[in-house]
């Protein structure tokens, strides 16, 4: 399973730079693909302030955060990029540059008349996710490769400012920079969650990766793990529903304190804390798998609890943060035993 980006012109608009289209109609443009090696690099010279003085917009850092998600949950990412600047770089991401970069400017020039033959060649399977970013069929041959993935039994998500006639694939319509949501296009990846046995009821976990650090999320059935410690009929109070087999609490831990049993559960890993970045991307993830997992499963509601005073502000900045991407109705604060909990309703 991958999940492969193909930016192009769309995507960096926003920031000021020029599309494909407007670049075309452009007397220097024509003259770049006609001018030798040398006046090619003088043209490009005296437009690198444009790129230069350009900073990310809202779509690359959403680029980056799918990146940082598939890092987390190990899923293959690659990132191509038809544009020349260096946006995605700027906010820390990673990409392929099929035409070069600016930051490099011999590698646009030599790369005038070259085809963009390295994302031709990739082998695509079932599972796989083709991402495309505003790119026109202008400026690459988009139906080619969206045929290709579909027939391997992929997806394709086309994000543009217009509708593309000439595609079958999911397209969200508007500009890229308003409409490009990281836990939108992760929630399209097929992840597979182990099955953890505790007798009485099953689990669904996912490891995940953070800065080195192994930790596993776990999906326990609200009811019985809230038989288990008394408080069914409280949390549905609050609550105002009753709990079904749709309602999930949700955990994380430590890899390492798993084996140590109750004595090590939820204790902080050794070692210097997890820096605000690395926190960042813990969130990011946690609620990406919980809108995977309410796709896959159907969930209605899910809890979590904030056990550790440690993690009340944590908790609360997820809330505020990924609510209302997360389009669920409401994420309710309440307390009981002195410990912090919330409940997300789905629908």
């Amino acid at each position: 399973m991958k999940l492969v980006l193909l930016s192009g012109a769309g995507l960096s608009a926003g920031s000021g730079i020029p599309t494909y289209q407007e670049g075309t109609m452009s007397e220097e443009f024509k003259s770049f693909f006609s001018a030798s090696e040398a006046q090619a690099l003088q043209i490009l010279q005296s437009h690198k302030h444009i790129f230069d003085g350009a900073t990310p917009n809202n779509a690359h850092h959403e680029c980056k955060k799918i990146e940082e998600f598939c890092r987390a949950a190990d899923i293959e990412f690659q990132h191509f990029t038809l544009n020349v600047d260096s946006l995605i770089e700027k906010a820390n991401g990673t990409t392929t540059h099929i035409y070069g970069c600016v930051n490099d400017p011999v590698t646009v020039v030599n790369s005038r008349f070259s085809e963009a033959s390295i994302i031709d060649d990739l082998i695509w399977s079932q599972d796989d996710i083709l991402v495309i970013l505003g790119v026109s069929d202008n400026g690459y041959p988009i139906g080619i490769l969206e045929a290709n993935v579909l027939q391997a039994g992929g997806q394709v998500i086309n994000y543009n400012i217009e509708h593309n006639s000439n595609l079958f694939c999911e397209q969200i319509i508007g500009s890229v920079t308003d409409t490009l949501k990281s836990i939108e296009v992760t929630s399209k990846l097929p992840l597979v969650f182990k099955e953890l046995d505790l007798g009485k009821y099953k689990v669904d976990t996912y490891g995940i990766n953070i800065n080195g650090l192994n930790y596993v999320v776990y999906f326990s059935p609200s009811i019985h793990f809230y038989n288990e410690m008394d408080l069914l009929e409280d949390i549905q109070t609050f609550i105002g529903h009753q709990l079904t087999h749709s309602s999930f609490e949700v955990k994380f831990d430590y890899e390492p304190n798993i084996e140590g049993g109750v004595d090590t559960q939820f204790k902080a890993p050794v070692g210097p804390p997890l820096s605000l970045l690395n926190l960042n991307v813990l969130g990011l993830t946690l609620c990406s798998l919980i809108n995977i997992h309410k796709n896959q499963y159907g969930g209605e509601f899910y809890t979590a609890s904030a056990a550790h005073s440690r993690l009340v502000r944590f908790y609360n900045k997820l809330a505020k943060q990924y609510c209302n991407t997360l389009k669920y109705g409401h994420w309710l604060e309440i307390n009981l035993n002195e410990e912090m909990y919330y409940v997300i309703k789905t629908h």
